[in-house]
């Protein structure tokens, strides 16, 4: 279970909303999944949080995904979990290359890249 969930974990960050083109409409689930997935593939490349905050956003992005997993077998009830996450993997480096290839590009400064580092802030403060 615990490797499943790291895969799932993995997987989602191909249904992140990106910053860079947000409209404003109302958040599910999906796209909450997918702001934690930018927010935390960001940090990853542009700061070192203390142990504490990275485990209270870990914690939090695992209540997230599991309720997106809910989700996702509400809306295809005829996939397996293994299936669903194959499918996630397949388009989760999209979402990765755009934040690497913006980091490469402009740095951690990036205004773009320094929201996503303040949402994951603010999501490691969550108390779900």
């Amino acid at each position: 279970m615990k490797k499943l969930l790291i895969k799932i974990l993995i997987a989602f960050s191909a249904l992140a909303v990106s910053p860079f083109a947000v409209a404003e409409q109302k958040l599910d689930i999906m796209q909450i999944m997918g702001q934690f997935v930018q927010a935390n593939h960001a940090a990853s490349k542009c700061i070192k949080p203390d142990q504490k905050t990275l485990s209270s956003f870990l914690s939090n992005f695992r209540v997230v995904t599991v309720r997106a997993v809910e989700e996702l077998k509400k809306q295809n009830p005829g996939q397996s979990e293994q299936q669903i996450v194959d499918g996630l993997k397949q388009r989760t480096g999209v979402v990765e290359k755009m934040i690497d290839d913006t980091i490469r590009a402009n740095s951690c400064s990036d205004p773009r890249i320094q929201d996503l580092l303040k949402r994951f802030e603010m999501q490691a403060n969550l108390k779900f």
